[in-house]
């Protein structure tokens, strides 16, 4: 099995539905919604999960629908949100046409999963495709220089991030993590790599919602990142 078939069979596993299967926005995604979402335009929410974050800006009165690799867990959130369009789908083949969409979400570090990186910059090229002139795209990704001494996973995961501090001297690394090749970078090469495709970046909100750059920099553990399509 490559490490691509490992990360797409683990959005399968019983496990992952528990995981999923728990529904509600993170501290720091609300205010970034309201601040940039606009209700009377639609959201393609990428990598959605079992509806996590769909189901919540659906119920706050704006228009989207999920789109997820895992058949599994589309499968659930059709289920349990009839009423709520879901699909099917890979942010790196996504079949809407270009420039059709409004505004582009790709939460809880799902861009992160995507392996090896040129199917990472693949979703990136498709996100920019599709995505209106002026379109919000918002992303949240794992930061590869927190694993330096970052006070989250010295609290939370500090054996783990003790194995892999070494990995933050460099600005990107597939790392090993809860069963997943995961894509750490730093934040300056996040938000290169999306402008290379025609976005610019606005804004960068780390963990709790803070907006200091130190700590987004060297020791949020991940980072939400705003985008719009030039």
């Amino acid at each position: 099995m490559n490490n691509l078939e490992v990360n797409i069979d683990a959005y399968r596993t019983d496990e992952a539905i528990e995981k999923y299967s728990n529904y509600g926005l993170f501290p720091s995604e609300r205010p970034l919604f309201d601040k940039y979402f606009s209700k009377d335009k639609f959201i393609l929410d990428l990598a959605c999960g079992a509806g996590r974050t769909t189901l919540r800006l659906s119920e706050l009165g704006y228009k989207v629908k999920g789109v997820d690799l895992s058949d599994r867990l589309i499968d659930i959130a059709k289920k349990r949100f009839p009423s709520i369009p879901f699909e099917v789908g890979s942010y790196c083949d996504i079949k809407e046409k270009d420039s059709s969409i409004d505004n582009i979400l790709i939460s809880h570090n799902g861009l992160d999963y995507a392996f090896p990186e040129s199917q990472r910059i693949k979703a990136i090229s498709e996100c920019a495709r599709v995505i209106k002139k002026k379109g919000i795209f918002i992303i949240s990704g794992h930061n590869i220089k927190s694993l330096h001494s970052s006070p989250y996973y010295l609290k939370e995961r500090k054996l783990w991030m003790i194995k892999n501090m070494l990995q933050a001297f460099k600005n990107k690394s597939y790392i090993f993590d809860l069963g997943m090749w995961t894509f750490y970078c730093s934040p300056a090469y996040c938000i290169n790599q999306i402008s290379a495709s025609g976005f610019i970046h606005i804004e960068t909100i780390g963990f709790r919602h803070s907006s200091n750059k130190f700590f987004n920099t060297f020791l949020s553990p991940f980072n939400h990142y705003v985008f719009s399509k030039q």
